[in-house]
């Protein structure tokens, strides 16, 4: 095994437990004396921290943090065997030489979110360890709801096992009680509420998303996102695509909730809320229309 590794990726709980292990191999750190963090900011010192000498013997981790892969990975063909070095990115160019270097010297490791049904067996078999039951179709909704980040649903399915008890059993309405909905979740919400025409209910989640502080250009980039998906999704099932998801790009738990609304509109409609939200950008920008007043009378008109 190579005492060098890359790991990056969006999946963060399972990349932190890699580093996790990684560090139990060591009987002793301590930071600044064997255990060193280099990031942007001295990642010059990377040379003196690799040939430096520790007072626990020759054993050193190093952990190399969010650089872009922008340094000298050379020097990592000098380390000692008795060195570690863990290089951290949350995605990597695998077009540079530093990438290249790496892939033949670092055990390269990339940490992807798991799917949709994967992510819902998780759910099923995480519950089952604590003798608490949810159905498949429930468990699907729920990752739905909190997303994808392993983390995340770790954290929700703890507060579902104190809500309904050793034995007990979980379904959608305990979900929606007890579990916290990712803003993604939320903008979906919204949307749905637009394509249904409950234009009112689709404020009131604007206004409830804005309360909890939540940025209104960031909503508007992502409601703006979800309506470029739906122009889209709605031109390649219109000419049959059969494999959406790859053609563009998108996440298949995105395009499943998408085709179910992209019927609700002819593609000259899209083009035009396209255009709706572009001219939103642009007034706000030039500080011609209020952030919150502007996107409110996009949905009314919507």
């Amino acid at each position: 095994m190579s005492n060098i590794y890359l790991l990056y990726g969006e999946e963060k709980y399972e990349l932190e437990q890699k580093v996790q292990k990684i560090k139990k191999e060591f009987a002793n750190l301590q930071v600044g004396v064997n255990l060193f963090y280099i990031n942007n900011d001295n990642i010059d010192e990377l040379a003196n921290v690799i040939q430096g000498v520790t007072f626990f013997g020759s054993e050193k981790l190093i952990i190399i943090k969010n650089t872009n892969l922008k340094f000298n990975v050379e020097l990592l063909k000098t380390i000692d065997e008795d060195v570690k070095v863990v290089i951290i990115e949350d995605s990597v160019d695998k077009r540079l030489s530093e990438y290249k270097t790496l892939s033949k010297i670092a055990e390269c490791i990339e940490f992807k979110h798991l799917d949709e049904r994967q992510m819902a067996q998780f759910i099923v078999d995480t519950l089952r360890k604590y003798n608490v039951k949810i159905s498949f179709d429930d468990a699907q909704y729920m990752q739905e709801v909190c997303g994808q980040d392993k983390a995340n649903n770790i954290n929700e399915l703890q507060k579902l096992v104190i809500y309904v008890g050793n034995g007990g059993t979980v379904d959608k309405e305990i979900i929606d009680k007890v579990c916290s909905k990712t803003l993604n979740a939320k903008i979906f919400d919204v949307l749905d509420y637009i394509v249904n025409k409950k234009k009112k209910l689709a404020i009131n989640e604007l206004d409830s998303l804005l309360k909890q502080k939540e940025p209104i250009v960031k909503i508007y980039i992502m409601l703006y996102k979800q309506f470029k998906q739906l122009y889209m999704i709605k031109l390649l099932k219109d000419k049959g695509e059969k494999d959406i998801a790859t053609k563009l790009g998108i996440h298949p738990f995105v395009v499943k909730k998408l085709l179910l609304s992209c019927d609700k509109y002819t593609e000259n409609e899209l083009k035009n809320i396209i255009y709706a939200f572009e001219e939103y950008d642009q007034k706000t920008k030039n500080g011609d229309m209020d952030f919150e007043i502007g996107l409110k009378k996009i949905i009314c008109m919507l």
